[in-house]
């Protein structure tokens, strides 16, 4: 490709709709000099999250450079694996890392990236491509639903009556609102067999977690406040716990499956677990969706969780 041509494209970009495609998607164009190791070169940027599955992080999809034209030009993400720089875009910029990037460059809200094999490191650009990931689940989750054109302050201010604040998409309804108990959830159903439960509980005096104490919370939190999950556990082998500070707070992030003999069901949950100046918090996202994946839907309670701001 002949990067001297190219600027006219972004002319053309000035005028662009938005990028489409799915979230996690990532357009892979590649030059005829890398055809050969593509697919051990994109298998090294894969990333993966435990649920009731191991899942891939993203999915990848392939595009030969001379071909790269029309639609595939509105991805959300595109990564250019060339043989050379001078296959990368004219409008790409290299950082230190060598990882070529630029933004908004065929379609609005997009992402672009660019490397040549050998001379980055896989880790970096599968980092890159996940924080582009994360940027359109943001988007996503607070500003492309139906129903939400931002988050709701409304919900923050009634949170903030409570000693801290969660910023709940109002994609979210209001299940249960306990806080003589200390205890409120909200829901979403994203489809007919998919149902989506962010809670939270807090309580004084509780010391900080230890691993094995955070999934235990966490399992008497689902048994004491859910609907009928007076049977539910965690998977012990299908959980990690991973130790976070958090604004000061310190504890673990939990992710992992929870089942329920009763009714023969299972699913997949993330948690904070933290103890914040002798309170202890519990956030949770708890999945519902047989035969279908989870992680994004792991991947956006991340997102709430990261809005959780303790009183000060």
């Amino acid at each position: 490709m002949n990067r001297l041509a190219l600027p006219v494209l972004l002319a053309l970009a000035a005028c662009a709709g938005p990028a489409e495609g799915p979230l996690k998607g990532v357009l892979v164009v590649f030059s005829e000099g890398t055809e050969q190791g593509i697919d051990d070169f994109v298998d090294g940027l894969q990333l993966r999250v435990e649920t009731v599955t191991s899942e891939a992080v993203f999915d990848f999809s392939f595009a030969e450079l001379s071909r790269f034209e029309g639609t595939l030009r509105d991805r959300r993400t595109i990564l250019f694996v060339v043989d050379s720089p001078g296959e990368i875009p004219v409008h790409l910029d290299q950082g230190a890392d060598g990882i070529y990037r630029g933004r908004d460059v065929w379609a609005e809200g997009q992402y672009v990236f660019g490397a040549v094999p050998g001379s980055v490191d896989p880790a970096d650009l599968s980092a890159a491509l996940e924080a582009a990931y994360d940027d359109h689940m943001w988007n996503y989750v607070y500003g492309s639903f139906v129903s939400t054109q931002m988050s709701s302050p409304e919900r923050i201010d009634s949170l903030a009556a409570l000693g801290f604040t969660v910023d709940v998409p109002k994609s979210y309804f209001l299940e249960s609102w306990r806080p003589g108990d200390g205890f409120v959830q909200y829901q979403r159903q994203p489809s007919e067999d998919c149902l989506l439960m962010f809670s939270i509980q807090w309580a004084p005096g509780v010391p900080s977690p230890d691993a094995e104490d955070a999934v235990l919370r966490r399992e008497a939190m689902a048994r004491r406040f859910f609907y009928d999950a007076r049977a539910d556990s965690v998977d012990r082998s299908a959980v990690t716990a991973e130790p976070v500070t958090f604004h000061g707070a310190q504890g673990y992030r939990l992710t992992g499956v929870w089942r329920n003999p009763e009714h023969l069901n299972a699913g997949a949950f993330t948690s904070l677990v933290l103890d914040c100046r002798g309170t202890g918090y519990i956030l949770d996202l708890e999945v519902y969706n047989p035969g279908r994946e989870k992680e994004p839907y792991i991947r956006e309670g991340w997102m709430i969780m990261d809005s959780f701001v303790p009183e000060d």
